[in-house]
């Protein structure tokens, strides 16, 4: 009997495992069918998504031939203008959209170019290729001719072997392969246009670090490393303490700033090359950061922004130069003593940028130093005064020069821009102490209270 009840206990156990598999299989089952569900809606609103961005290109397009025909109108009236209708559109786009004008600028070379891209644009439009494809073909195909586009997006656009959608890797080497199959030009042409996109870049990183990125034609970029990796070996090898990377970043420096590249460079008490404080750099720290009442970020006017632990450093470094610049507590705007003059003098050139800070065209960030500056009101007619100058970044002088976009000064040292589109926009003075000061009592809205009869003080929500 014992042995009886053992099996029947063991046919128990193999029935409940069965049950509970079963029951297991269910769960997978369901989540399974779930699972292809959200993924089929995903895809179907990928879809969508592409049919919604066809029709935005559409209205850049459409955006773009208005204001072209506004702009030629423009330039029979006055003669040549010094914008092009390719630049006010993206301006226009990228000011009431949030979106950067680098990004807007590829959209609509895609949007306004339909004959030479209408394969790729088709797609689009049924769903089947995104956005960000559309602006790859459009980009790689740029230096071929409209037949050879024909047959990149061609191939581009086939599905995969098994009907499914193209894996983005995948896509990417198809279309290199594809232009390089039809670039019966060789690579001349390519490398010219590549070549006419040289340039260098940099940007603030964290730590109190920065990232220079030069592009240039691969020979002088491979000679530039091979003469760098060569001095920093032989600094190296006579006991320098610094590692090749550092070495190389340092000598790079070194010649960036003293515009020679040799094995010279010492270490210093940072590490860094000798040279590190040759170059000048503007670097506003207010008071309070300056006396460490305040821990404030720190402003690279036309660069960034640093802690104030690193500005408090760099402004101790040997040879930092301090100067002042007086500033209303109430506005953080720079105040000075404003000179009349016949042509702007050195010291109201210096109070109009430090009023301006930057650049007073719409959502333009560059610095004032690197501005124009430009008669509001045009000089005969208007006076030669602080009050009437502005810093302009040289395409915002040039759209308010040629009547594309009106501005005019308001109240409150605002200038108050008006668009081909009747879009408006009013520009301030820089507030130098912004990060600062707390926002004013006024504009700090009180906690609204909950609505009578719907909640006690025990369910307010988060419940």
């Amino acid at each position: 009997m014992p042995y009886v009840a053992s099996s029947r206990t063991g046919l128990l156990g193999v029935e409940d495992d069965q049950v509970r598999a079963a029951a297991m299989g269910d769960v997978q089952g369901s989540l399974t069918a779930l699972g292809a569900r959200a993924l089929r809606a995903i895809a179907a609103l990928e879809a969508e998504k592409a049919r919604l961005e066809a029709r935005l290109l559409s209205a850049y397009g459409a955006l773009h031939t208005i204001e072209a025909q506004q702009i030629a109108t423009l330039s029979a009236a006055r003669g040549s203008l010094h914008v092009t209708a390719d630049r006010v559109v993206t301006e226009e786009i990228a000011l009431a959209t949030g979106v950067g004008t680098g990004e807007v600028s590829r959209r609509l070379a895609l949007a306004t170019a339909p004959r030479r891209h209408r394969a790729v644009l088709a797609a689009l439009r049924a769903g089947h290729t995104s956005l960000h494809r559309a602006l790859q073909v459009a980009s790689e195909t740029a230096p071929l001719c409209d037949a050879d586009v024909a047959v990149v997006e061609e191939s581009v656009l086939r599905p995969a072997r098994d009907e499914q959608p193209v894996a983005q890797r995948t896509f990417v080497t198809r279309l290199r392969r594809a232009v390089a199959s039809v670039d019966r030009r060789g690579t001349a042409e390519r490398h010219a246009h590549a070549r006419a996109r040289r340039g260098l870049f940099g940007r603030l990183t964290e730590d109190g670090m920065g990232c220079l990125t030069v592009t240039t034609d691969a020979a002088t970029a491979a000679a530039v490393l091979d003469h760098l990796d060569a001095s920093a070996r032989s600094l190296r090898g006579s006991g320098d303490p610094r590692t090749l990377d550092q070495l190389r970043c340092d000598l790079a420096t070194e010649a960036l700033l003293r515009g020679h590249l040799g094995a010279r460079a010492t270490p210093t008490a940072t590490g860094g090359p000798t040279g590190e404080a040759a170059g000048l750099v503007w670097l506003v720290v207010p008071f309070e950061v300056a006396t460490g009442d305040s821990n404030a970020a720190c402003e690279l006017p036309g660069h960034g922004w640093l802690t104030a632990t690193h500005a408090r450093e760099v402004m101790t470094r040997p040879g930092s130069i301090w100067r002042t610049l007086p500033v209303d507590v109430r506005t953080g705007q720079a105040i000075s003593r404003p000179t009349r003059s016949h042509r702007p003098t050195r010291a109201m050139v210096e109070h109009v940028q430090a009023v301006d800070g930057s650049c007073r065209g719409p959502g333009c960030e560059v610095v004032a130093t690197r501005c124009d500056l430009d008669h509001e009101t045009p000089w005969p007619t208007g006076q030669t005064r602080v009050g009437n100058l502005f810093n302009k970044h040289r395409l915002h002088h040039n759209v308010k020069t040629d009547g594309i976009w009106n501005s005019e000064a308001v109240a409150g040292d605002g200038l108050h821009w008006t668009t081909l589109t009747g879009r408006t926009y009013t520009t301030r003075p820089k507030d130098w102490r912004e990060g600062l000061d707390p926002p004013p009592e006024a504009d700090l809205l009180p906690e609204p209270d909950p609505p009578a009869g719907r909640w006690t003080d025990d369910d307010i929500p988060p419940f």
